[in-house]
């Protein structure tokens, strides 16, 4: 038992480490998205020469950092949840009805990382670019997607494994 214990312990915890260390990049990597923007912004009000790559750019980042900040808002319990009931039980009712619901999680992100990663791999077997001027390779971000939804549901699975630990043990894994 203390092995298995030990196991999944050191699983939760590379899920974690992995995902704090991309959230941390992801943030570093939004400074730079920022700084375009404010760019962009300030070449186009200022000097009245607007870029043809701002809007694109600007859905894209925003993607990008929407899907890849996902897991890292799992790991800190942060989504949005309906506390009217749940606030009042104990925390092992809280974590037996985590692991329940856990099933519809990993079922419906199993489904969409299907349906993105078959898009993401069109994309790049035919070099998939934006129908605008600037005709922008968008397979890129179609994979960054599929990586951000992988992150989120190895997360997912990090927190399932911490709830039915201790809705089965009453004591916490970490």
């Amino acid at each position: 038992m203390q092995n298995y214990k030990k196991a999944l312990s050191l699983f939760v915890i590379a899920i974690t480490k992995t995902n704090q260390i991309i959230a941390y990049g992801t943030a570093i990597i939004l400074l730079f998205f920022g700084g375009t923007m404010l760019y962009e912004a300030i070449s186009r009000h200022f000097f009245n020469n607007p870029t043809i790559w701002a809007f694109e750019f600007s859905k894209m980042s925003f993607g990008l950092y929407m899907i890849w900040a996902g897991a890292y808002t799992l790991l800190r319990g942060e989504h949005v949840s309906m506390d009217i009931f749940y606030s009042k039980w104990s925390p092992r009712a809280k974590a037996t009805i985590d692991s329940i619901t856990f099933i519809f999680f990993a079922l419906s992100l199993l489904l969409l990382l299907y349906l993105v990663t078959s898009d993401a791999l069109n994309s790049i077997s035919f070099k998939e670019t934006s129908n605008s001027t600037l005709a922008q390779p968008l397979y890129q971000w179609r994979a960054s997607l599929v990586i951000g939804l992988l992150l989120l549901f190895l997360q997912g699975m990090a927190e399932f494994i911490k709830k039915l630990w201790f809705a089965i043990h009453n004591e916490a894994l970490l």
